[in-house]
């Protein structure tokens, strides 16, 4: 091969070559320009739970995080710290939690005092058991339809009483598991006086409301684990 043959064949391979590197390089660019930026998103926590688990009785239930937890029973006026609402005082049943996502109370504005709690008690004496799935109509409560719970079927009581301008009011639902009545209760109680002047520090009747109604989102949280 002459010097002139040599020549145009050398710069006939660098031309391939270079033509092989401008497809590569725009070929990448148009390959990732084309892909779509990654979403990654967290969930929010202004509404965080809590889990609260008991291995005696097996069942487990999620409630707002800043809830108060008791593991006794408080008691107000026209309720008890009995282990359901309505139950005999001499009935020993067992008080397991209460729990307490809002409360107030005042000296001068409205409500004087309010609370909404959900109680979940246990009883195995044979009186309790008896009569777990029936109203107790003496004491002011009612039968209403059957609600079923993440598979369990339970009855359903609406109670209220009230008296000396302060009441209380709740929804029990009962079932018998593992030879024992359970029974998860949300109740209100409160103060009903309103003849204070108009405070800003009054709370409004639908804000007390709401939080009776957030009670039903630990109900339908409730669960057997066995």
């Amino acid at each position: 091969m002459n010097k002139a043959s040599f020549i145009v064949f050398l710069i006939l391979i660098l031309g391939i070559a270079a033509g092989v590197v401008w497809y590569l390089v725009n070929t990448s660019k148009a390959t990732f320009g084309q892909q779509e930026p990654v979403l990654v998103t967290s969930p929010a926590l202004s509404d965080s739970k809590a889990i609260y688990t008991n291995g005696i009785y097996g069942f487990t239930v999620l409630y707002p995080e800043a809830s108060t937890v008791n593991y006794e029973f408080s008691s107000a006026y026209l309720l008890q710290p009995t282990w359901r609402a309505n139950a005999d005082s001499k009935d020993n049943g067992k008080a397991v939690v209460e729990i307490v996502p809002y409360s107030t109370e005042s000296d001068h504005s409205y409500p004087r005092n309010y609370a909404v709690l959900m109680r979940i008690g246990a009883s195995d004496q044979k009186d309790a058991v008896d009569s777990c799935l029936t109203a107790t109509k003496d004491r002011g409560e009612t039968a209403l339809s059957d609600s079923t719970i993440n598979g369990t079927t339970f009855k359903v009581f609406s109670f209220q009483n009230a008296g000396m301008m302060k009441y209380v009011e709740g929804v029990s639902y009962r079932t018998l598991h593992e030879g024992q009545c359970i029974a998860l209760e949300k109740i209100r109680t409160g103060s009903s006086y309103k003849d204070d002047p108009e405070s800003p520090d009054d709370i409004a009747q639908e804000t007390l409301d709401a939080a009776y109604a957030g009670l039903d989102e630990i109900v339908s949280s409730f669960r057997f684990a066995r």
